[in-house]
């Protein structure tokens, strides 16, 4: 028996093929890539046995393109994931292709549609808004040119020089006796800072300068104690080398608009669209793919929302989902697994078994 790979369940058992992301959601710019998404039916053998699993596949020929495997799909869809249950309710001219195991599942969207939608949804949101405060953390607040070093995490803990430690004390400048001193390691991150003519506290990296083999008690008592906060030092490396990531792999034109208006707007846009699609779901029990607000998530796009205003609107609409709409909807607390079962076996025979296969229907259509 030949096991057909998941290209080739693709391109010869395919159920449905439509746009996808902005050009459906009808806020596409001249500039904007067309995506496509689909669902493919697998064979038996993937079904039935654990050796051939098969989920989704890319198709290499188009750019940006996607297809889930049916059982796959069922799965997610009954889990209310956003970019899944599009495909339900994705506008007719957006669909580029489809079959009559495809006309089945979709006449049957509204029944496997949940509250789950609440948290999904705005789940999905909330991460738009994280990104969203971590792109504004770094415009507002940029790492500096250099990394930071070792050196410029050591604290004065006791002194010990010409007069008795006090509090004003802590205030050392560690710097200034960078040459001719040295540190000696007391453990625990303490180290004992000495005089020693020819030596450096660090090096010209930054580094400390803490090897020392002989016994401390034999040096008497130092200038001063010092703490190196490791903990800080790794905080501050990491955020240091995340905002530079972030810098390097910055799109063009998207950074453009956060340097202009001190946020990504194009997350803003995904931010209220799913906000809105999730609130229109519970409260009417459809999914607007093709968006009536698509002017105003355009002007949201250009940055017409201040960032303050955009993250207190989100906040209030969230609970508001969550709290509210979830409370009072109509639609089913939970999905109701044996109907998407029973739906999914129909579809199953329904590809395997008799009704027009991707080939037939495209030579219908010749």
């Amino acid at each position: 028996m030949k096991v057909r790979s998941a290209e080739q369940l693709m391109q010869e058992s395919l159920m449905v093929k439509h746009l996808a992301g902005s050009h459906a959601y009808g806020t596409a710019l001249p500039s904007s890539d067309v995506d496509y998404r689909g669902v493919f039916c697998a064979d038996p053998i993937h079904i039935r046995t654990p050796f051939f699993h098969v989920n989704e596949c890319s198709d290499t020929t188009e750019e940006d393109t996607k297809y889930y495997e049916l059982a796959h799909f069922m799965k997610l869809c009954i889990d209310c994931n956003p970019n899944i249950v599009e495909t339900l309710w994705v506008a007719d001219e957006d669909i580029r292709f489809r079959t009559p195991a495809y006309d089945v599942l979709r006449a049957s969207r509204s029944e496997l549609l949940s509250a789950k939608a609440a948290f999904t949804f705005s789940g999905y949101a909330l991460a738009q808004l994280k990104r969203i405060k971590g792109h504004n953390k770094w415009i507002t607040n940029p790492q500096p040119a250099h990394a930071p070093q070792p050196y410029q995490f050591l604290s004065v803990v006791q002194w010990f020089g010409h007069w008795w430690w006090s509090t004003k004390n802590l205030h050392v400048n560690v710097g200034a006796y960078l040459d001719d001193h040295r540190l000696i390691p007391y453990g625990r991150e303490l180290y004992g800072v000495y005089k020693a003519s020819g030596y450096r506290l660090w090096d010209i990296s930054g580094n400390l300068n803490t090897q020392y083999e002989g016994s401390r008690h034999e040096l008497g008592r130092p200038v001063f104690i010092v703490k190196f906060n490791r903990d800080e030092y790794k905080v501050a490396k990491e955020k240091y080398e995340q905002y530079w990531e972030w810098k390097r792999n910055r799109n063009t034109a998207r950074s453009e608009l956060e340097e202009e208006f001190g946020y990504d707007t194009k997350h803003a846009m995904h931010l209220v669209r799913l906000l809105r699609m999730g609130e229109e779901i519970l409260t009417t029990g459809e999914v607007r793919v093709k968006r009536p607000d698509a002017k105003e998530l355009l002007e949201v796009r250009n940055g017409e929302w201040e960032y303050n205003d955009l993250v207190d609107w989100a906040t209030r609409k969230d609970r508001f989902i969550r709290d509210t709409c979830y409370n009072t909807t109509t639609l089913p607390k939970r999905p109701d697994i044996k109907f998407a079962a029973n739906l999914l076996m129909d579809l199953q025979d329904i590809m395997w078994n008799g009704l027009p296969t991707t080939s037939d229907t495209a030579k219908q259509a010749e």
